[in-house]
């Protein structure tokens, strides 16, 4: 029993002490995104919010996807568009690196054979890498 015990507790202590990493290839600034946004003549990507923040301008809301019904949300949003569409998914509750909707909407984008897709990279929160910065909001 013991240890079983300490066994669920050096787990547990493994699980919480990990953060997600994204290669850097999958990862787009914020001050990017927004010039893209800002500029008439750029071609524009889809724009996927899974998280409860505020939101960009055109982006689809799609609502946290630690939740399994926006899990099948973002599925069925996806379920027509094209594999190599240009695709930014973000979320903005908090580090980039502790959020579990950008580690599940990342996951079920490459499930599904998307490789076209950027993670918007807020290192702080939405509010401080977007809102603050006086960058586009709906």
């Amino acid at each position: 029993m013991k240890k079983s015990l300490h066994a669920v507790l050096l787990l547990s202590t493994i699980i919480i002490a990990v953060a997600f990493s994204y290669p850097a290839e999958k990862l787009i600034e914020p001050a990017q995104l927004a010039a893209v946004l800002q500029n008439p003549a750029a071609k524009k990507p889809a724009i996927y919010n899974v998280g409860p923040m505020a939101m960009i301008p055109d982006a689809v809301l799609i609502g946290e996807t630690i939740n399994p019904a926006n899990q099948t949300k973002i599925k069925t949003a996806l379920k027509d568009v094209p594999r190599d569409k240009e695709i930014v998914i973000y979320c903005g509750c908090c580090k980039i690196e502790d959020c579990w909707n950008i580690h599940e909407a990342s996951t079920i984008l490459t499930n599904m054979g998307f490789t076209n897709f950027k993670i918007l990279n807020i290192k702080t929160d939405f509010k401080t890498d977007w809102s603050d910065k006086k960058y586009p909001v709906k």
